[in-house]
């Protein structure tokens, strides 16, 4: 391009122009780099998040203040990168990002929670507490990745908090399972029915599971895994 165009151009610039030439490989670096710091911070949480153990045997006080600590140490990192970052990052690179690293995070515990078997009355109480006080502490990062900033009249706009749901499919997922913790068997086995487990990303697999490992067996039980099984998608 820049020997095509060479030409054309004011004699003052020719010189100058071969930046048009290496403009996509400087983009392409910094996009490598963006995406070597995103997988860092990942792992980082990974590391922070296997320090709960699985969140096993949160009933017992030095099993939560465990899983307490590694979320707050989640809080404390992704803190810090919100810091770092949205400060020097364009508004919807910020998000991208940023959007990313929580779907990862909010996937993770969600798994962990979903591999848990055999819950007693007062563990599942203690997970749900723990989903809570993950989400709260969150909260401000929410704000940040649901708010626009015009480049144009450098205007903050708020974007209706619904949107999160589309931002992070991962966090509609968690919240539902916080709700499950405390919810009647019919009540799951009926929300189940009706598709909104489903299109919150829950499968039929992770829902028996979940009946299996909160209620103990019974002819209940058994009735609400057959009507589980009867309408899987």
């Amino acid at each position: 391009m820049c020997m095509k165009y060479r030409a054309d151009f004011p004699s003052c610039l020719k010189k100058f122009i071969v930046f048009v030439d290496i403009a996509p490989s400087f983009y392409q670096m910094a996009e490598n780099i963006l995406q070597e710091q995103i997988q860092l911070v990942v792992s980082k949480l990974k590391e922070a998040l296997d320090g709960a153990d699985g969140f096993q045997n949160t009933h017992q006080q030095q099993q939560f203040e465990l899983a307490t600590f590694s979320i707050n140490q989640v809080v404390f990192i992704l803190g810090k990168v919100r810091v770092i970052w949205e400060p020097l990052m364009a508004a919807s690179t910020y998000k991208r990002s940023m959007c990313l690293i929580l779907n990862s995070f909010f996937s993770r515990i969600t798994k962990d929670l979903l591999l848990l078997d055999d819950m007693a009355a007062e563990e599942t109480l203690q997970l749900q507490r723990l989903i809570h006080m993950a989400l709260e502490k969150l909260s401000p990062l929410f704000q940040s990745v649901i708010t626009e900033i015009s480049e144009k009249d450098k205007l903050i706009k708020e974007i209706s908090p619904s949107l999160l749901d589309e931002l992070l499919p991962s966090l509609s997922k968690l919240r539902r399972l916080a709700d499950l913790f405390d919810m009647p068997l019919k009540s799951i086995t009926t929300i189940w029915e009706s598709g909104e487990l489903a299109n919150c990303g829950f499968t039929s697999s992770e829902v028996e599971n979940f009946i299996r490992a909160v209620f103990t067996d019974s002819p209940l039980r058994k009735e609400c895994l057959w009507r589980i099984q009867s309408t899987k998608t």
